[in-house]
């Protein structure tokens, strides 16, 4: 089973996409628990999900049931990091039922129970896999994600943009430095170890999680720098391809501009403080 966060802002329509694809797979059992975290969307989202019936709802989830979903809202907005921090939280300490694999995701993707079902028999058949990410496509079929290789203090994204209507491009399975936040799985025992980290815990002592506290970007590279710099590895796999629309919370612009330079200024000093080369 894999658990999911999805957190959400001003996303409804993108939401409701991506719990109508999960629930689409009846070929199979659902091998999914989803939390939805909602970070205090003004456009319908919270109630639209609470009006939904086949939704279970305020961390209200117990026993082995999957194919589910809860609402989790927050009176301000968050940020993508705290947010998985929280339901990470949750999943690990709080459900009954534990699962192997945790993903996190952005509203503006999709995917189906098949999807994980195939992302499930990658993490079972690669041990050495501890963190992964899927290939992804917008709309019109163009690469928006196929791994980030090279390293830390050079990393190259592969593929940005490029046209793949058939779905035949990048289709290996490749150790990367990172992988994409809006679709991040990672196995249960390594965000564990992660959380726990004393060095990173030791710089911040009242953050729950290993997503760094960025106020917008950064989160999940720090996770997959972090994770190498422990000795875990980092994937892409290709075989699974999932949909991608790129919904931006923030439109580029001055607020852009200080929130990437700020996350960044966070990032680069807790790297530096934990001897972890990035560029």
């Amino acid at each position: 089973m894999i658990d999911l966060c999805a957190v959400s802002y001003n996303t409804k329509k993108l939401t409701k996409r991506l719990i109508d694809t999960l629930k689409e797979d009846t070929k199979s059992p659902p091998v999914w628990r989803l939390v939805v975290i909602d970070n205090a969307s003004n456009d319908g989202t919270p109630n639209y999900l609470r009006e939904n019936t086949d939704l279970d709802f305020a961390y209200n989830i117990e026993g082995d049931a999957t194919g589910i979903a809860a609402l989790a809202e927050s009176s301000e907005n968050l940020g993508y990091a705290e947010a998985c921090n929280t339901v990470g939280d949750y999943f690990v300490n709080e459900i009954k039922s534990k699962s192997d694999i945790i993903g996190f995701l952005n509203c503006d993707v999709w995917l189906t129970n098949e999807d994980l079902i195939k992302i499930e028999e990658i993490f079972k058949a690669n041990p050495d896999i501890h963190i992964l990410g899927p290939k992804q496509r917008d709309e019109k079929g163009n690469i928006v994600h196929g791994g980030i290789v090279g390293t830390e203090t050079a990393p190259k994204h592969r593929g940005w943009h490029v046209h793949d209507p058939d779905d035949t491009k990048f289709k290996d399975q490749v150790e990367c430095v990172t992988v994409s936040g809006s679709a991040y799985f990672m196995r249960r025992d390594v965000y564990e170890a992660l959380d726990n980290d004393e060095e990173y815990r030791g710089l911040f002592p009242n953050i729950k999680g290993p997503f760094l506290p960025t106020p917008h970007y950064y989160e999940e590279t720090f996770v997959s720098y972090l994770a190498r710099h422990r000795g875990y590895h980092v994937y892409y796999d290709g075989s699974v391809s999932i949909g991608h629309s790129w919904h931006a919370s923030h439109e580029k612009g001055s607020e852009y501009d200080q929130l990437f330079s700020y996350s960044k200024s966070i990032f680069v000093k807790t790297c530096d403080a934990l001897g972890i080369e990035h560029d």
